[in-house]
């Protein structure tokens, strides 16, 4: 590519050359700028509560000297030296220019294939940096649900996508079907639940059909005492509802009947369910092991939609670099 540029260049007025070099030197400075920006917002972001050890947590930090132009840290308890960067996606990578452009190609959803022709990088490389932010905003958590709770579960045929070896059953071609009828352990569970707050738990649960102990997995820890639990009408809701002392409002849609009380609907979560699948059909397939980064990923696009792109790209950045948390390509592989 660089080489048809240079043809093309060389048979330029010198008066074009000097414009066309003068556009390269400000597209430089402008990167500039915005790598520099956006390390001041990750280094106010993460040291909100003042500078501490990224490693440790002690307060016992001094500067120490700079690398590469970025300011180092070194800590006087664990004697460990760290930068803005150190334990975070971004730490460690060797094309950090890119990342600014990486996050906002994320915010809109594109594939690998996609990724790569646009960034020129491999396509090893744009799938660790997915999974190292998708993991990082994992770590975040979930919110507590309050009030009136919409839950039920959605099921993928299970994807060993990417594995070379499959011990358990026979291969198939992307896109088959399960070889029994119906809901069976050859489906991948996904619970949903939503409070009509906006907060959304999304989350792998099993394989098959979900059991009201694995209801209680997912759900237990991030449900008010004070909320309402509203379902359809399986036993594993209504165990899981007994087990919590929750009011538990059912809907059977066998009978018609997909509202009660004027307020009480799952309409919302299956909304959910159906636009969950059709943004996954643009990857083609997702590899059940890395499932539960992509809910994740798909649960920060919903939340934030509403808000302005550049909002959103500031959201995610800042989001996967708040905290430490850092996998490596050997961790991610061992995955």
């Amino acid at each position: 590519m660089w080489k048809k540029v240079y043809q093309t260049f060389n048979h330029l007025p010198d008066v074009e050359k000097d414009k066309f070099i003068r556009a390269l030197e400000r597209d430089k400075t402008s990167i500039k700028s915005d790598i520099a920006k956006f390390i001041s917002n990750i280094r106010e972001t993460r040291f909100s509560e003042g500078l501490g050890c990224v490693h440790c947590g002690s307060t016992a930090v001094v500067r120490h000297g700079k690398y590469r132009g970025r300011q180092r840290y070194k800590c006087k308890d664990c004697f460990k030296t760290f930068n803005d960067m150190t334990n975070t996606p971004i730490g460690g990578t060797h094309k950090p220019h890119l990342w600014l452009q990486y996050i906002e190609l994320m915010v809109e959803g594109y594939t690998l294939p996609k990724i790569v022709k646009r960034l020129n990088i491999h396509i090893s490389t744009a799938f660790y940096w997915r999974h190292k932010v998708l993991n990082a905003v994992r770590s975040i958590g979930d919110s507590v649900l309050q009030g009136v709770i919409e839950s039920d579960e959605t099921y993928l045929l299970e994807s060993m996508k990417g594995s070379k070896h499959i011990s358990h059953r026979k291969s198939r071609k992307r896109g088959g079907v399960a070889p029994e009828r119906g809901i069976s352990k050859s489906q991948v569970s996904i619970l949903v639940a939503m409070d009509r707050n906006g907060n959304i738990i999304s989350r792998k649960n099993g394989y098959g059909r979900t059991t009201a102990s694995e209801i209680e997995s997912v759900l237990g820890d991030f449900i008010d005492s004070s909320s309402i639990l509203c379902t359809d009408t399986a036993t594993n809701y209504k165990k899981f509802a007994k087990l919590k002392k929750l009011p538990h409002e059912t809907i059977n849609a066998r009978k018609g009947i997909y509202v009660r009380k004027h307020i009480y609907h799952i309409q919302h979560v299956n909304s959910y369910h159906n636009q969950l699948k059709r943004w996954l059909d643009r990857f083609q397939g997702v590899s059940t092991r890395w499932l539960d980064n992509y809910l994740y990923w798909f649960r920060f696009l919903q939340l934030n939609k509403k808000l302005p792109f550049e909002e959103q790209i500031n959201s995610l950045l800042l989001g996967c670099c708040r905290g430490s948390n850092y996998a490596t390509i050997e961790e991610l592989r061992a995955a």
